[in-house]
């Protein structure tokens, strides 16, 4: 038996093993900034591909930046696209860290994303709002 051609054929069954196994989410920092209306308007950010169906790979924002003032909050959540909530919503203080959350165990993953916010106010107030967000994290929980 050849040790080149078994060596060779290992390396070969491996790398196509390793090409079907899924890539595992990494916790990144997608830059996000719109604007915040008032009387609990939407506001939304660019659409993300959740590859992952795991409903426990937790999704993260920080906010970073608000037009508000220093240590006002904003609330935060997951929508798909057509307006459904895929995640309970979290309320962010300016300046704090990052906060994580999962989806609803009823979201099937595989969708393209939106981070959500409104103000926590009731009021007519509107302000730019920025901070960085990760659709899925790898972070279970």
């Amino acid at each position: 038996m050849n040790f080149k051609r078994v060596a060779m054929a290992v390396g070969l069954s491996g790398a196509l093993l390793l090409s079907s196994v899924p890539v595992n989410a990494s916790n990144d920092n997608h830059n996000y900034s719109f604007r915040i209306y008032g009387l609990k308007q939407n506001s939304q950010s660019a659409g993300r591909y959740r590859q992952t169906k795991n409903y426990k790979n937790n999704w993260k924002v920080k906010l970073v930046s608000s037009g508000e003032g220093v240590h006002t909050k904003s609330i935060f959540w997951l929508e798909k696209a057509g307006g459904k909530n895929i995640s309970e919503s979290v309320k962010k203080q300016q300046g704090k860290g990052a906060s994580y959350r999962r989806v609803k165990s009823s979201f099937p993953g595989g969708r393209t994303v939106m981070l959500t916010a409104q103000n926590s106010n009731f009021n007519g107030s509107e302000f730019n709002v920025s901070g960085y967000w990760d659709e899925e994290t790898g972070r279970i929980q």
